[in-house]
């Protein structure tokens, strides 16, 4: 039986928490690539940040169970929320690095 991988359980919510923080109205920081459509685009940014959420704590829940699944989920969120806003202003987050960083933690994960 299948079950995902923490990296990518992660990176869902990564992605979502920065789909949210890009279209909130109080972030201050110049857009460049996806982030301008993020900007322009809230209101499908938002849902989409919610379908990553939604789908990252099933998948948590699938893995863990219901309160432990929860739990990390939450946890998790809370993490990769404070990483976005610490590091956003420093444009540290890009694409590629996201990704880089993610496929990096996915090789340690699976040779592990």
């Amino acid at each position: 039986m299948y079950t995902p991988m923490i990296s990518t359980l992660f990176f869902l919510l990564l992605m979502a928490f920065q789909l949210w923080y890009l279209s909130s109205s109080q972030v201050k920081t110049q857009p460049v690539g996806y982030q301008v459509y993020v900007t322009n685009n809230p209101r499908p940014a938002r849902l989409v940040g919610w379908a990553l959420a939604a789908l990252a704590a099933a998948l948590f829940v699938w893995r863990f169970g219901w309160m432990t699944g929860l739990s990390a989920w939450l946890v998790g969120l809370m993490g990769v929320g404070n990483l976005i806003v610490t590091l956003a202003p420093f444009r540290y987050l890009r694409l590629p690095a996201t990704v880089l960083l993610y496929l990096v933690f996915l090789t340690l994960e699976v040779a592990l």
